[in-house]
């Protein structure tokens, strides 16, 4: 569970650092850290466990929709270079 979670964490920050990744990708993945680290949550963290669901929910939600932006960009610039 921990060398998945490192090697995810590993390959979100060389995403965020590439200079090919679209500034909106970027974005995304830093709010989703923002989200994740700051006090300030939908749900408070100590109200039953539900805020750390919470915390979960919203940061998986970002994360998915970086890398579903990430993948479409890439599509787009493998079609652009078959033509």
């Amino acid at each position: 569970m921990w060398s998945s979670l490192l090697k995810n964490g590993r390959m979100y920050f060389k995403l965020f650092t590439h200079r090919d990744t679209p500034w909106h990708v970027k974005a995304i993945l830093l709010l989703a850290l923002f989200y994740l680290v700051l006090p300030t949550d939908l749900i408070p963290d100590w109200l039953l466990g539900l805020g750390i669901v919470d915390d979960l929910a919203v940061v998986s939600i970002l994360v998915g929709a970086a890398l579903k932006l990430i993948n479409k960009h890439l599509e787009k610039m493998n079609s652009d270079d078959r033509n």
